[in-house]
């Protein structure tokens, strides 16, 4: 008897997939071989890939004359080493792939997932596997399956699972050394805010900041239009507010005010609103007197999102301005944690014991405060009530002016501000083979890392603010108070070899008519659901608009060096969005 694959232990009835979705029927005995691949749909096999997100699946040989898989349109789905645990997170009706001349030819049904480019060697336009959960497996170790749309069902009990028989699949092996994070995660507590729904994208922006007293937020249509009012003043006076942070798998958003007052918010189509489930709203955070940095004073310096653990983290003055923190707020039950102070050698007091824009790594459990006094703190947060402190002192004539990850391969970044041309201090923290956290009261960490300059990167008070597009390799370093320029960034898509790792590439462009903001840094990215670009969002100084900045585009523009060819970015890679 046939092993069926049947990833739920119940009965399973046959479910006719629309014939719309079908291109051309297949026979159940499937020649050829599917392999995994990068975006580009160069690499054969690689097998081992920096993120989950990097993995694509392509099939037919390396050339344009060799024969490939059997024609017709395909299901696809990631499990475990054994096929026994499911990975693959959305409706097997979205993993469907069509094959043309041998070759797989990009993804087809009714929410596809996202195509890579196209290969000329062979003819073939690869396919995203993400989204997909973490293996059990030790080694990270996934197994890609195909098989014939005709030859496989849907269950009846869950729209996740496909019924089909062993012999009628292609499988191929790989591995991934990370899980990506949900967009609006591993993003340093800067200003504004992505909340990505879908096609939809909605960002947050606090009309204030630390040393601009205006209250409100703005929600705001950044793509689609999931609000019906856009923009949507939301009132918070009298607080003035610093900082947004965004859940896409909740549709909450938390919101910081220079006081201690927390707000949350709901997004439920089309408008947001406080969220109803949390009382009192805004709630208080444990924050007394003021933390004191370069760009201005608070109680609640920023919030920063852990979506994968439903948690935020605020950054709060404590003791009544003698020390600095953080305390979590556990979205779940709408309470907050005990608040703790950082282990950091601040300058004097409590001025720049945490960082101006800190973030969680919630693959790894940990919390990354770059800090002004160049101590790069990080805090192992696996039990957020007994963290532990692991401290790297970075000497630099600059001063650390944010956090930033590409969470995916643990590639760690900090911009030192009053640098010009702009530095960026860059380390790997993914391999412990490499990366030693020595514990202590409190403990040290070293990795493989460097203070890299950017030639031709020019910045209005150097490099301050920074945010990765996660599930892209590619991010943004901007100035503050004043200036036009930004820097977009290309980082490495391996890590954990123990070399050095570098920014393999860079390119400084201006925006016309532009002004950056204050303090935190108005400035945070995310990858588009329309396409897959890296975007970068900018609030100008007052946050009347909001830049939208295509970051894969402008990589690509014509240069002198490593500046635009036209010194200012056209419309085709920035837009403007009132707020």
């Amino acid at each position: 008897m046939h092993i069926r694959r049947i990833l739920l232990a119940t009965a399973i009835a046959l479910l006719v997939v629309s014939p719309s979705y079908a291109r051309t029927t297949v026979r159940a005995a499937v020649s050829g071989a599917v392999y995994t691949t990068t975006k580009d749909g160069t690499a054969v096999n690689q097998n081992t890939y920096g993120s989950t997100e990097d993995v694509y699946i392509s099939g037919g040989p390396q050339n344009t004359n060799a024969s490939g898989l059997t024609d017709g349109t395909y299901y696809f789905q990631v499990t475990d080493p054994s096929g026994k645990t499911l990975l693959s997170s959305d409706n097997a009706v979205c993993r469907q792939l069509n094959v043309v001349n041998g070759r797989v030819d990009g993804a087809t049904g009714p929410c596809p997932h996202q195509n890579g480019t196209f290969n000329p060697a062979n003819g073939a336009l690869p396919v995203q596997l993400a989204p997909f959960s973490k293996t059990p497996n030790n080694g990270n170790e996934y197994k890609v399956w195909i098989v014939p749309t005709s030859a496989a069902t849907i269950s009846t009990s869950d729209a996740k699972v496909l019924v089909f028989k062993n012999n009628d699949a292609k499988t191929d092996n790989f591995k991934a050394q990370a899980v990506s994070v949900p967009q609006g995660s591993c993003q340093p507590s800067s200003s504004l805010s992505v909340l990505v729904s879908g096609t939809n994208v909605i960002s947050y922006v606090p009309k204030g900041s630390w040393d601009f007293a205006a209250p409100n937020v703005s929600s705001v249509n950044i793509e689609g239009s999931g609000l019906a009012t856009s923009p949507t003043i939301l009132p918070t006076a009298p607080d003035t507010i610093n900082s947004c942070a965004s859940n896409p798998n909740t549709a909450q958003t938390v919101c910081t005010a220079n006081g201690n007052h927390v707000y949350v918010y709901k997004y439920t189509p089309p408008t947001t609103q406080p969220d109803a489930s949390v009382s009192p709203n805004p709630l208080s955070s444990s924050g007394s007197g003021l933390a004191f940095f370069s760009g201005g004073q608070c109680t609640n310096c920023g919030v920063a999102m852990d979506a994968t653990h439903n948690k935020a983290v605020i950054g709060v003055s404590l003791s009544g301005g003698a020390s600095a923190g953080f305390q979590f707020l556990d979205l779940s039950t709408a309470t907050f944690e005990p608040a703790f102070a950082s282990e950091a050698t601040p300058l004097f007091g409590s001025f720049g014991i945490i960082s101006e824009d800190p973030l969680i790594d919630p693959i790894r459990n940990l919390l990354l405060s770059a800090t002004e006094s160049n101590d790069y703190e990080i805090i192992g947060i696996a039990n957020t009530l007994t963290p532990a402190f692991y401290e790297h002192s970075q000497p630099n004539p600059g001063v650390m002016d944010s956090s930033g990850e590409d969470c995916s391969t643990g590639i760690i970044l900090a911009p030192f501000e009053f640098t010009d041309p702009s530095q960026v201090f860059i380390a790997d923290i993914s391999n412990p083979a490499f990366a030693t956290f020595t514990p202590g009261s409190p403990g040290t960490w070293t990795a493989p890392s460097q203070v890299q300059t950017l030639t031709g990167s020019s910045l209005s008070a150097g490099a301050s603010g920074l945010a990765v597009a996660q599930g892209t390799h590619t991010g943004v370093v901007t100035g503050e108070f004043g200036g036009n320029t930004l820097t977009a960034i290309a980082l490495p898509a391996t890590s954990g070899s123990g070399a050095v790792p570098a920014i393999t590439d860079w390119v400084t462009c201006a925006i016309a008519g532009f002004d950056n903001g204050l303090d935190p840094h108005t400035v945070t990215a995310y990858k588009t659901p329309n396409g897959g670009d890296a975007i970068a969002l900018l609030a100008n100084f007052g946050a009347s608009f909001v830049a939208r900045v295509d970051l894969t585009a402008m990589l690509a523009l014509p240069r002198v060096g490593n500046n635009c060819a036209g010194g200012v970015l056209p419309p085709s890679v920035v837009s403007f969005i009132a707020s």
